[in-house]
């Protein structure tokens, strides 16, 4: 059987290639809250955002092989985003093709509206999509470092604090602090391998 650190030397997209269920269930996590925003953002009910979640998710199963990890931020995200945007779409092309309403000019432009959810999409939105990114994969990892270690590496990298007043308030060397932040950065950073690169600016 595979040791923890063998399984976690590769990205979760290599993992989920090879039908690694845990590597599934971590990209979900990273990236459904992603999934529920957009589909929110195009005022569509509860119900109805539970299927294109799902359709969504089993295109991506479906078409992983076929995406090449960019070096720009955020790739994945933007891949994503086509698969979605695409299931959205098909989603209101059906609810046009009901009886009631159909070829209405109501339902006409409520499909033209959402061929991009994120046709207004802006800086702004793509830093708190990272940053939202970036969060639940430090709730993945949490429970891999002791809480004291935790403490160190969230008041220096999200806090802004330096590592010597840290070390000052937990009562350890600054170099164990320095190392905590290093190391749960590097975890971090190991998480979202191939998915995005995360930068200082989406620690703080």
């Amino acid at each position: 059987m595979s040791s923890q650190s063998d399984a976690t030397s590769l990205s979760l997209l290599q993992r989920a290639r090879s039908n690694d269920q845990d590597a599934w269930d971590q990209i979900v996590h990273l990236y459904g809250p992603l999934v529920q925003r957009w589909c929110k953002r195009v005022g569509m009910r509860e119900d109805d955002i539970a299927d294109v979640f799902q359709e969504s998710f089993h295109a991506v199963s479906n078409h992983l092989d076929g995406f090449k990890p960019a070096k720009a931020v955020g790739s994945f995200r933007s891949w994503l985003r086509t698969i979605v945007r695409t299931k959205i779409a098909d989603h209101f092309r059906k609810v046009n093709e009901q009886p009631v309403g159909r070829g209405g000019s109501t339902d006409q432009m409520r499909l033209a509206n959402v061929a991009d959810p994120l046709a207004d999409d802006c800086a702004e939105d793509e830093s708190e999509e990272n940053a939202l990114v970036v969060q639940r994969a430090m709730e993945l990892i949490e429970s891999e470092f002791s809480a004291k270690n935790w403490q160190a590496f969230k008041l220096v990298a999200l806090e802004g604090y330096s590592a010597v007043e840290i070390a000052q308030q937990l009562n350890v060397q600054p170099q164990a602090v320095r190392q905590a932040n290093y190391r749960i950065r590097r975890r971090l950073r190991a998480v979202l391998q191939d998915l995005m690169e995360p930068t200082d600016s989406d620690f703080e």
